[in-house]
């Protein structure tokens, strides 16, 4: 996520857990809401995306921002007491990620709406564009990498998971961004990347659970056993 749309997520979500900012639970919109923050109104339109794929608000059509939960803990700040190097960390977050998405990407194909599939859509097109720049993806890749597992956590509709995935979204990002950063660095990783987060949304998009489950599975196992050699070799 590039400095001024972190800026502004940040800014809007300490908007959101104040109480008194937005009484009636919903957001001004984007016209007004980009004056008063003196920003432009595409990078305000980017935040409340991002926003959404958080679980802080939920984007109506034609009805408007509304703030889901404003309360959501992020658990990066226990996290720095983990006596671990970033390497150990980024293989943990990948193991944990295998554990319990792999299960998750199967319900999101048997639950998951139109509308939400069609936001998984527009995340793989950004990740699709954002790879074809000079660095493969990795400045720009790990915001919608993130913000696509995190459509799918949520199109599993289970209430659970989307609370502790919300708890982890920072955490995840921070870590997403730092294992693309090396597998980017590998001549075919960019292409790789793609082929599987396409895979992974076609099957969800066809309602076949275990075809998402395998394109989960195949996604993030090969991401770990990658790290695992790369942490071997240090």
């Amino acid at each position: 996520m590039d400095r001024k749309r972190h800026e502004l997520v940040q800014r809007l979500k300490e908007m959101i857990q104040n109480p008194a900012t937005f009484p009636d639970g919903k957001l001004p919109p984007e016209r007004e809401l980009a004056s008063q923050l003196g920003v432009s109104r595409n990078l305000v339109r980017e935040s409340l995306i991002t926003l959404e794929a958080l679980g802080f608000i939920d984007i109506r059509d034609r009805l408007g921002a509304f703030i889901v939960n404003p309360y959501a803990e992020d658990l990066t700040p226990g996290l720095k007491f983990v006596s671990l190097w970033p390497d150990d960390m980024l293989i943990h977050v990948m193991e944990m990620r295998l554990v319990v998405e792999v299960s998750i990407a199967g319900l999101a194909a048997q639950r998951r709406t139109q509308e939400e599939l069609e936001k998984m859509k527009q995340c793989l097109d950004m990740l699709v564009m954002v790879h074809t720049q000079p660095d493969g993806g990795a400045s720009q890749g790990a915001q919608w990498d993130s913000m696509l597992h995190m459509l799918i956590v949520q199109a599993a509709h289970n209430p659970l998971l989307t609370r502790l995935y919300e708890g982890l979204s920072a955490t995840m990002e921070r870590y997403i961004s730092m294992s693309r950063v090396k597998l980017l660095a590998l001549e075919e990783w960019p292409a790789k990347i793609v082929a599987e987060h396409t895979a992974l949304v076609a099957a969800i998009e066809a309602g076949d659970p275990d075809a998402a489950r395998e394109a989960q599975r195949q996604h993030l196992a090969s991401a770990l056993e990658r790290l695992k050699a790369f942490s071997s070799r240090t």
